[in-house]
């Protein structure tokens, strides 16, 4: 019957807990133990504060600014597709079909390719060939 609420221990675990503890504390000590709870939360948040201090003196930079170098943020498809703008990649580059059949043709046709390449307009960028020893 294991719940998932604090340290997974369900609403009436925590109940009971309290409960034997406020019996083993006694009313006597509880509000001295009250005070010093939270004295520790006060240092607690005094230490971190006093340290987001020192990392923004120390780097001149403060903590929320931190957040604009957060590597997730950058998505190389994204960015891609700002760069290109309105056009899509794809229509620029040719099919795979294509590069398999200019594969399978030879150096002969590859030659023959460019004299005939000279007439025509420019396609736009060529894919790279592939290499799998580079990956």
């Amino acid at each position: 019957m294991g719940g998932t609420g604090f340290m997974g221990l369900g609403g009436w675990e925590v109940v009971i807990l309290l409960v034997v503890f406020l019996v083993i504390v006694g009313p006597q000590r509880l509000p001295d133990l009250t005070r010093q709870l939270v004295q520790w939360v006060r240092q607690a948040r005094r230490w971190v504060d006093d340290s987001r201090a020192t990392v923004e003196d120390e780097m001149g930079i403060a903590i929320e600014d931190l957040r604009k170098y957060d590597p997730r943020q950058y998505d190389p498809r994204r960015i891609i597709r700002e760069a290109w703008g309105d056009t899509d990649p794809s229509e620029l580059l040719p099919s795979k079909d294509a590069m398999s059949v200019a594969a399978g043709a030879g150096a002969g046709a590859a030659a023959k390719g460019k004299k005939s390449a000279k007439g025509k307009k420019n396609d736009g960028p060529k894919r790279a060939p592939f290499d799998p020893e580079a990956t």
